[in-house]
């Protein structure tokens, strides 16, 4: 076994990651978005963590463009460019 500095982690297929929700006012029971038949890439629907946390947020209630403080005192947005993901809500 070799291991290799700087590619620990997910390396392999890395565009593509599933996640299970449950609860919090989001419509349940379905699956949204569809995979390449080696689950390498997404074939449909490609879905990123800026995509969740503006459903998160949605549903919560809070604006999109809420920021927080870094440490320096300098406001950072908590949403990027993520859209709701509109199956969800």
């Amino acid at each position: 076994m070799r291991l290799v500095l700087g590619s620990a982690g997910r390396d392999h297929w890395a565009p593509l990651s599933t996640l299970a929700l449950a609860g919090g006012g989001l419509k349940m029971g379905q699956v949204v978005g569809e995979s390449t038949a080696k689950a390498e890439v997404p074939k449909t629907t490609p879905i990123t963590p800026q995509d969740l946390m503006a459903t998160v947020f949605h549903v919560l209630g809070l604006p999109q463009e809420l920021h927080y403080k870094d440490p320096s005192g300098r406001p950072t947005p908590m949403v990027t460019g993520g859209k709701v993901i509109t199956e969800l809500v």
